[in-house]
């Protein structure tokens, strides 16, 4: 005689929670006591179970990474979908000028960035899914000089955020926001 299994058969279910439980340990202990275990027993699954679906912390670590990656991606295009001017339009959207509201960086990234800091391999692997992810967009399909400035000026600016370096003050990122924005135009010519 069969008998049900006591949860139903959804991988995809189990395999969010797991991120998600991923997420939160990563996000409350930092990376240095992050464990598979702990992960196994906030996601309410058995260690055998996680292993399954992530074979072990690297291959957990790096589904954390696309997820974030493709949800970043995600609001790349949703912001070009917006933007009615063509030109420097995927610059825009990766510097985040179309968004609504503005939105800070994660904090989750914050901690993947440390991961890659310890890890080198991690590094090199985790940098060219960012750039396939990047590129994906269309980023550097029409890239001049001055969109890429914009767009290096606010990876600066993120990494200043996620280091919590708190040395700006808001008029100036403002200030620093409206120079970007003067860049992904076509003229590309500052006004100061």
């Amino acid at each position: 005689m069969t008998t049900k299994p006591k949860r139903a058969n959804k991988p995809d279910v189990v395999k969010n929670d797991l991120l998600n439980a991923a997420g939160q340990i990563l996000v409350t202990n930092g990376i240095q006591a992050f464990t598979l275990e702990l992960v196994a027993k906030e996601a309410n699954v058995s260690k055998g179970g996680l292993l399954h679906h992530f074979p072990n912390k690297k291959a957990l670590l790096d589904g954390l990474f696309k997820r974030e990656m493709d949800l970043f991606k995600h609001e790349i295009i949703a912001s070009m979908e917006k933007d009615p001017v063509e030109f420097g339009r995927a610059a825009r959207a990766y510097i985040g000028l179309n968004q609504d509201g503005a939105k800070e960086t994660p904090v989750i990234i914050r901690h993947l960035l440390a991961a890659m800091l310890i890890d080198p391999q991690l590094s090199q692997e985790w940098i060219q899914h960012y750039w396939r992810v990047i590129r994906s967009v269309g980023l550097f399909e029409t890239m001049t000089p001055a969109l890429l400035l914009a767009c290096m000026a606010a990876d600066g600016l993120s990494l200043w955020d996620i280091l919590e370096a708190d040395i700006l003050d808001q008029k100036t990122r403002d200030g620093l926001h409206g120079l970007m924005e003067q860049l992904t135009h076509e003229s590309g010519v500052l006004r100061l």
